[in-house]
């Protein structure tokens, strides 16, 4: 008898060791897990369970309580059709030279998240980034999340932006490849038909919304929305970047978030500059890019807002006698 309560006793760290392996994140509700490929120097690869990992640095635990934004954790949350690939391969390039970790988070699909979906989403990263050594840079396609409301610190965002019709024209091409969406407003136009109005326009497929967050108001392509981005702006990210502007966008972050960019225009120059300038662009005709500039007037007061507050910065840089 005693035997055998014995042998039962000593199964249960087995039974607990089982119940607690095999998994990556699940978090809360198991609503959403975040899963996430590790990129080194050398290799990339699916990451399902987390491995002991040395740390390069302090974890988060021993960092203790720090300031609003998180110095040594970026976050891309990339908009598509905006040239965020250049970004991501940059990132993956300097991790090595400069002493971080590139992770890129799978699920950019999954559109808006609930508050709750949020949280997990929170909660999923903040696991990460104590089994990962910091620092640490992310990138994911979607909406801005202010981990704030969650009582986390904010990572330190970035992001690429792009000329709002051109961004149109090129995920209308995109959507043309797969045939996936043949009510596209730059479908529509270059067509030349007559009801190409806003209501073709599919909000969530905006640059706005990606500044502004998850709220149902954020779609609504409106005052409120535009000023709420331009705000999560001002406090969140250090710099937005230009698409069309790229040295420009270079040389800022370099300056501004040297932790992550230093070095960043030598590499873009050595490997990315041919093959980036060379890209041809496809061009709309001047009576549809008039069209779009009324449909898309909130896009382009972003686009255009951005922009400026990027030339400010390098004149803040430079001065202003300074030619880029």
């Amino acid at each position: 008898m005693y035997r055998k309560l014995r042998q039962q006793w000593l199964l249960i760290p087995v039974l607990i060791m089982v119940m607690f392996s095999g998994s990556f994140l699940f978090m809360k509700n198991h609503h959403v897990k975040v899963y996430y490929v590790r990129t080194t120097v050398r290799t990339t690869e699916m990451s399902i369970s987390v491995l002991p990992v040395k740390h390069v640095t302090k974890s988060l635990a021993q960092l203790g309580k720090m300031d609003e934004i998180n110095k040594f954790v970026l976050f891309l949350n990339q908009v598509p059709n905006c040239g965020a690939e250049v970004l991501i391969f940059l990132l993956q390039k300097m991790q090595g030279p400069n002493s971080y970790r590139h992770v890129r988070l799978k699920g950019g699909t999954m559109g808006k998240l609930d508050k709750i979906e949020q949280e997990e989403f929170v909660d999923g990263v903040y696991t990460v980034m104590r089994e990962e050594a910091v620092p640490l840079s992310f990138d994911r396609q979607m909406y801005f999340v202010n981990y704030t409301l969650f009582d986390k610190q904010s990572p330190t965002y970035i992001n690429l932006i792009r000329e709002p019709a051109d961004k149109a024209l090129s995920r209308s091409f995109y959507h043309k490849k797969d045939k996936s969406d043949k009510n596209d407003l730059v479908y529509c136009l270059i067509r030349g038909k007559s009801n190409c109005t806003t209501a073709r326009l599919d909000p969530e497929k905006l640059t706005v919304p990606y500044f502004c967050g998850h709220d149902p108001k954020c779609f609504l392509n409106n005052q409120w929305s535009l000023q709420t981005a331009k705000r999560n702006v001002e406090r969140y990210y250090p710099v937005v970047g230009v698409l069309e502007e790229m040295n420009t966008t270079l040389d800022v972050f370099e300056h501004k978030i040297p932790y992550f960019f230093k070095g960043v225009q030598n590499v873009y120059k050595k490997k990315m500059i041919g093959p980036f300038t060379s890209k041809k662009t496809r061009q709309l005709r001047p009576k549809i890019r008039k069209h779009l500039q009324r449909i898309l007037a909130k896009e382009y007061d972003f686009y255009n807002w951005a922009k400026r507050r990027l030339f400010k910065q390098l004149q803040m840089l430079y001065g202003d006698h300074h030619s880029h």
